[in-house]
Order: structure tokens, then sequence, then C-alpha cells
């Protein structure tokens, strides 16, 4: 016979199995309804998003595809509902068609500090009898919408139907340089936007030209294409398509185009870095397709004719501010008497700094991803 000890521990074995029983059917029917809710929420995605990218509206699906080629997680999105040719089609209606044109530094025509007069251009071949005509600096835009004007800078808010930001108006195009993140590239992480403005102790900053960044996780330390930082060249290499050189020469004219080394130097270029497009060149606006790369955070800078250099910076996949398009940016450019204009880095890099703190909002949630460039305002 058995004892009842032995009794009671197959009892309570028997318990510890059936409890073990009942344990795995609850994960199980846990794990099932789980699947079945992400299962659910993907379907409704795919829904949505064939709705979105192959619906009735082929503007919404060119809109949707090329703002999110400038992000560094969503690229593949359209893949998913496009073929290659689709694909590439999308592209082709929604590009930018930059000229081809050299800048005209004539055109530029910058007061001394001491200027009684708003300054002539030398050529005045066009000019109707009775003497030449004055190059007439750009109209301001409403009072209400000046936010901050003291020390030679001008800070404005800008706002459309899609987007908010900030364009900031520096007087003089000598105060304006090029900042990297320290005097040698290498493997080393770039720096925050704050962080690059205090090395040089510059009261203003935007971020500048490209950097390496394979599947959005570069760390910011390597830039793409010519670098010159007062007038110490700090970086070189090829770049092709859209990419342009921005720089500022001996006479503090901004000139934008393709330019190697030795032709930055025979411009005499100060300060420059690499990205673009082109928007404007000697008054000329590109031509933009569609949406050109579609909603997205934006940096850009320009001049005007009598030197004062423009620093734009629209926040972007924002609830706030969804962001802005190759025309928008273009429209804002000469709206402020832009006379050439190009774009800068973009997306999570888009920031302007202010007189020790960031003005607008920015993607990331540490403030400023790390980058190898900047301009600042000193």
């Amino acid at each position: 016979m058995q004892s009842k000890s032995n009794r009671t521990t197959k009892k309570l074995t028997k318990a510890q199995r059936r409890r073990r029983r009942r344990i795995r059917r609850i994960v199980w029917r846990s794990t099932l309804s789980v699947l079945t809710v992400i299962g659910l929420v993907l379907v409704a995605a795919l829904s949505a998003g064939y709705a979105a990218f192959r619906g009735p509206s082929q503007t919404v699906g060119d809109l949707l595809t090329v703002s999110m080629q400038e992000t560094s997680a969503l690229k593949f999105v359209p893949h998913i509902f496009y073929s290659d040719a689709e694909f590439q089609e999308i592209l082709a209606r929604n590009s930018v068609a930059a000229s081809e044109s050299e800048t005209d530094t004539s055109m530029i025509v910058i007061a001394g500090p001491t200027a009684e007069a708003t300054p002539v251009p030398e050529d005045q071949s066009d000019a109707p009898e009775g003497g030449p005509v004055a190059v007439q600096p750009a109209s301001t835009p409403a009072p209400e919408n000046l936010l901050s004007s003291e020390d030679g800078i001008e800070v404005y808010e800008v706002k459309g139907g899609t987007y908010m930001g900030f364009m900031m108006v520096v007087k003089d195009p000598s105060r304006v340089t090029c900042g990297v993140c320290r005097d040698k590239f290498n493997s080393q992480k770039g720096l925050q936007l704050k962080d690059i403005a205090k090395r040089y102790d510059a009261v203003a900053a935007i971020n500048g030209g490209g950097f390496e960044d394979d599947g959005g996780v570069g760390n910011g330390g390597k830039p793409i294409g010519l670098v010159i930082s007062e007038g110490t060249v700090r970086h070189t290499g090829k770049v092709s398509g859209e990419y342009a050189t921005v720089g500022f020469n001996k006479d503090n004219i901004m000139i934008i185009g393709k330019m190697s080394e030795s032709e930055a130097k025979e411009k005499g270029i100060r300060d420059a870095m690499t990205f673009g497009p082109k928007l404007i060149v000697n008054g000329e606006p590109a031509n933009v397709k569609g949406s050109g790369s579609g909603l997205n955070p934006r940096t850009a800078i320009g001049q005007r004719v009598d030197g004062a250099v423009l620093m734009l910076v629209i926040d972007g996949r924002q609830a706030s501010s969804l962001g802005a398009t190759y025309s928008d940016l273009i429209s804002i450019m000469l709206e402020y008497g832009a006379i050439n204009a190009i774009n800068l880095d973009g997306g999570s890099s888009s920031l302007m700094y202010y007189k020790g703190g960031y003005l607008n909002n920015g993607v990331t949630l540490t403030g400023s991803r790390n980058m190898p460039t900047a301009f600042i305002v000193r």
C-alpha cells in the first residue's frame, strides 16, 4: 500500500501539471490574440497605404513617395506599392532642374559701413537716361513677422499652409563663415549644432552641408564634397547629381555651383560646403516639377543684392509643421529678396541656433544630430 505522504505528493504533482496546462493555454491564447491584433493592424496599415499610394489621387502618392526618400527609415515603403519602373517615373515627375549659370558676382553690391547712398552696379549699359539705377535692397515682410532686430541681425517667423519656420537676415555677410566640428575630419563623430556654434563663440548658426549617413546611423563626422573654413581646405571629395558647392569669396559674395578645390581657390572662396540643389541663381528660380522632393524639414541659405545673408530653417514631420517643398523655399527666398539661394542638408539636421538656444523645434528628441559643418554668424 502507498503511504499517505506518497499519495499527497502524487496529488500535488497532478495539480502542478494542471496549473501548467492552464498557464500554457492562457499564454497561447494571449499570443494568438496579440498576433491577431498585429495582423489586423498590418492589414489596416497596408490597406491605408495602398489607398494613399495607389488611390485616386496620384499627387498624394507622389508626395508621400518623394517625401519618404529624404528620411532614413522610410525609404523602402513606396517600393511596397510600386514597381521599380513606377518608382522611377514618380521621381522623374517630381524633380528639380536648376540653372547651370555661373553666379554673377557683379549683381551683388555690398555697401561699406559708412556708405550714405544706395550702391549701384558697375555695369550700367541698360540704365535709362538720367543716371544709373540703384540696386534696391529687398523689401522686408510685414513688421508683425519680425521677432527680433538687434546687432545687425533680424529674425522673422515664416508660415505657410504646411510649414512653420524662421528666417534670419544677417546684414553683414563678412560675419558668416563655415564652422566645422574639428579642424581635421576623421572617424570621430561630429558635433551638435550648438556645440559647433560654441566652438567659435558664434551668436547664431544653421546646419550646413551633407555628410555620410549610411542607413541613417552615421555619426556626422565625415562631410561630403568640398569643405573650406576660414581659407583652409578641410575636406575634398567628388559629388554628382544635384550637389553643388556654396561658399563666400573674399569679397563676401556668396557663390554657388559645381567647383573643384582648384576652382574654389581661383574664385577666392574663403568658406564653403557642399549640398543642393540650387534654388535661385542670378535671380532665376529653379524649375521644380511636381512636389520636388516632397514635404520635409528644410534648411537653405541665400543672399540679397545688397549682400545681406538669408538663413532659412523650416520644421517638418510634426503635427504643427509637416514641412516645406523646394517650391516653398524658393517662394520664401524670393519674398525676402534673395538673388542667389541653395538648399542645405535637411531632415533631422535642420536647426537654427541663436543666442544660446534653438529657435525651431527640430525632429530629434536630443535636439540635434551630430554634424560636421554649419554656417555660423560671429
